[in-house]
């Protein structure tokens, strides 16, 4: 398995622990949900080009414009287009990535931006990269759509929306239902979920997966484990879960991002730490990123199988893979469709269907806990003296459930 504490990078950073901590960081580092670029952008990509099939099909002209910081005067946010907080907005709008002077660091940005870009050149007539005021006047846009690779806490999204919300013209348009809003992301996490739907413009949110975060991806004493190493290392972390004390366990190919354990990013006190300034460069992700991994070690950690990962490349029991360990997040008290996909690392629209077939064969409640049928389901595909000859059949698949093949 791509395992990161079996790279040489990981390894050299595991040498930064004693014998006693050794075993938890390799833990904490071997769960991080890593993306490659090419994972990223495909997944995005992919996101976009479904909300532009449904503008073709609406006849629904839409504009998509990258997540940014926006322009503030303290903590109040200004209107997205610069002097149209009142009247009628006009002009071409703003760029679409902006470099701080101090910084000159682009990240996911300019990645995103270039991803619209290509794809309104190929859909002219309905899709629209960054317009400003004018061009959304003129094409009758019905619909903005920002983009981001991660939605953390939700605060810069959230601030963005701000800024939309605070130029006239799209108020007054959202006010007669001329105009919608929509966010594409990658991943988000649940509490950045729930922080930017509650905006007055109540955003439709688009995500690939959920985020693990510590909270949701450990249990039991592994648990106590990770919390006490990132407690441990930097010393005297203000915020030893990140910001917002999130605990995000999430790495892109282009960085990771604040709300992530100091421990992997952090040099405060001499700390040594993963990923030096939230760059994952030198980690060389676009090689090692294997979703399949967390999979393959998960499904040997509930049901024993041993050659999960060549069983994982055959549709029907890869179902039945992800049935089982959803089954069993749900059977630890997991409830919502985006904690269980961050618990499990599957995407949300497998998660969607497996609670849909569970649910049909009368495994679930309505409140999304295990029924008695369920629960006996579970028990016995979990039994560890359960024969691998069941398990398996000649053609090397796994045993599938009579409840889902009936559907």
């Amino acid at each position: 398995m791509a395992l990161l504490s079996n790279t040489k990078y990981g390894k050299d950073w595991l040498n930064n622990f004693d014998s006693t901590d050794r075993q938890a960081a390799s833990l904490l580092i071997d769960n991080l949900m890593l993306v490659g670029a090419s994972e990223f952008t495909s997944r995005v990509n992919a996101g976009l080009m479904n909300v532009a099939d449904g503008a073709k099909i609406y006849n629904h002209p839409v504009a998509f414009y990258a997540e940014r910081e926006v322009d503030k005067n303290g903590i109040e946010v200004k209107a997205y287009f610069p002097n149209t907080e009142s009247g009628r907005a006009s002009g071409d709008g703003v760029p679409p990535v902006t470099v701080d002077p101090k910084k000159q660091d682009v990240g996911s940005e300019g990645m995103i931006a270039t991803t619209i870009s290509k794809l309104c050149k190929s859909r002219p007539h309905y899709c629209f990269s960054h317009p400003g005021p004018d061009k959304l006047r003129k094409e009758k846009v019905r619909k903005i759509v920002i983009v981001t690779d991660f939605i953390g806490s939700g605060f810069r999204l959230y601030d963005m929306l701000d800024a939309f919300e605070k130029v006239a013209t799209i108020k007054s348009w959202v006010s007669y239902k001329l105009i919608s809003f929509e966010v594409v992301s990658y991943s988000a996490t649940a509490d950045g979920l729930k922080w930017v739907k509650s905006h007055p413009l109540k955003p439709t949110i688009h995500i690939h997966v959920a985020c693990p975060t510590i909270n949701e991806r450990f249990e039991g004493s592994e648990l106590g484990a990770i919390k006490l190493l990132c407690k441990k290392y930097p010393k005297k972390s203000r915020f030893p879960f990140g910001f917002r004390q999130t605990g995000s366990l999430i790495a892109f190919s282009h960085g990771i991002p604040n709300n992530a354990p100091p421990i992997l990013h952090s040099k405060a006190n001499g700390w040594k730490p993963l990923f030096f300034d939230r760059s994952t460069i030198e980690a060389d992700i676009d090689k090692i990123a294997d979703h399949a991994s967390i999979l393959e070690a998960d499904s040997n950690k509930v049901i024993k199988v041993r050659n999960a990962r060549k069983l994982l490349q055959d549709p029907e029991s890869e179902l039945w893979i992800h049935t089982v360990l959803i089954m069993d997040a749900i059977n630890k008290g997991l409830r919502t469709k985006t904690k269980l996909s961050a618990r499990t690392q599957i995407e949300l629209s497998r998660v969607e269907e497996v609670l849909g077939l569970a649910s049909n064969a009368k495994w679930l409640t309505p409140k999304t806990s295990l029924t008695a049928l369920g629960r006996r389901e579970l028990k016995f595909l979990k039994k560890r003296d359960f024969p691998e000859e069941l398990l398996v059949s000649n053609e090397d698949k796994l045993y599938f459930p009579t409840q889902l093949r009936a559907l």
